[in-house]
């Protein structure tokens, strides 16, 4: 038969955190070392309250305690059947939850099946590892389109100028010498007219002259 193994844990009070296991048809709760469960707290009376084991469950009773007991925030008047999880507060600071969790059953029960008689189809198989009962699927990639290597914009030409013809130097030699030797030319006429008595005034001279204002 499975038996419900009960305890009270203290959340708030002197000792936090003691654990008290419930393994007595009867538990007494209060501050005189006497009782089974001892709270050694000011506002929990000496004999302050017992819990009884009625069937599987636990059944708790205030003792006319000075401070009360509560459950959930209610006080007592009467006989209270636990329930696992409830609050129990002894007066105002000592605050213990009622605890409980089913205990394995004591005695293993023996296999009747007889496994030289049964078929082997009846026998179920080992059950295979999850890594076998499950084929991973790859991902299927995306498949996303390649992208062209750019290729640089190539800027236009530009048109090479055309290459300019080189100047003949002799033939500027050439014009500035005869420009020169006109006017070599014309500096010897000027210098012979003055003692020539105005040679560059006459015919055909006088045109040039004249017009440059030489001949009167």
């Amino acid at each position: 038969m499975t038996k419900t193994q009960y305890r009270l844990v203290v959340r708030q009070g002197p000792i936090p955190g003691q654990v008290f296991e419930c393994d007595r048809n009867e538990i007494s709760i209060g501050r005189d070392i006497a009782n089974d469960f001892v709270i050694n707290d000011a506002e929990v009376s000496r004999r302050h309250a017992r819990l009884t084991l009625e069937g599987d469950r636990y059944q708790i009773e205030d003792l006319k305690s000075t401070n009360g007991t509560y459950i959930d925030g209610q006080r007592l008047i009467g006989p209270h059947i636990m329930a696992i999880g409830e609050i129990i507060m002894f007066g105002d600071n000592v605050g213990v939850i009622f605890e409980g969790e089913t205990a394995p059953p004591d005695i293993t029960v023996i296999s009747t099946v007889d496994l030289g008689s049964t078929p082997v189809a009846a026998i179920p198989a080992p059950i295979e590892s999850p890594a076998q009962l499950f084929t991973p699927i790859q991902p299927k990639l995306n498949e996303y389109p390649i992208m062209e290597e750019s290729i640089p914009e190539m800027e236009p030409e530009t048109p090479e100028e055309t290459a300019k013809k080189p100047i003949n130097n002799w033939l500027l030699a050439g014009c500035g010498c005869l420009v020169v030797i006109v006017l070599l030319f014309i500096a010897v006429i000027v210098f012979i007219d003055q003692y020539e008595g105005g040679l560059y005034c006459r015919t055909p001279f006088d045109i040039i002259f004249g017009t440059l204002g030489f001949c009167p």
